[in-house]
């Protein structure tokens, strides 16, 4: 997730394409990968990791792989089209949108 980040990181990184993409979801879409799905997921790999030293337990490793899975796709289908209608030029911090963009939030 950091690494999908980062490199819209790299799309920030040019004044041009800044200027054209500050405030919109791009820049969102860009921080939820890198600030809070890059946390939430070394929060899970912790708890994993340190959850058998705990307990005395050990979790289902099917499980956990079924676990990954589920919200690694669940983020990705949430997050990614964020950089699209980010990039299609949708501002944030608007109570209404253009009617061109309403498919994107039904």
């Amino acid at each position: 997730m950091f690494t999908i980040g980062g490199l819209t990181g790299i799309t920030l990184r040019s004044r041009s394409l800044d200027l054209l993409l500050h405030d919109t979801y791009f820049v969102v879409g860009h921080f939820h990968f890198v600030l809070r799905l890059g946390a939430v997921f070394a929060m899970i790999v912790g708890f994993t990791m340190w959850y058998g030293l705990f307990t005395g337990l050990i979790i289902n490793g099917t499980l956990r792989k079924v676990q990954f899975l589920v919200l690694f796709i669940g983020v990705n289908c949430t997050f990614i089209p964020i950089h699209f209608i980010g990039l299609r030029g949708i501002p944030r911090r608007y109570a209404e949108y253009l009617d061109a963009f309403l498919m994107f939030h039904s």
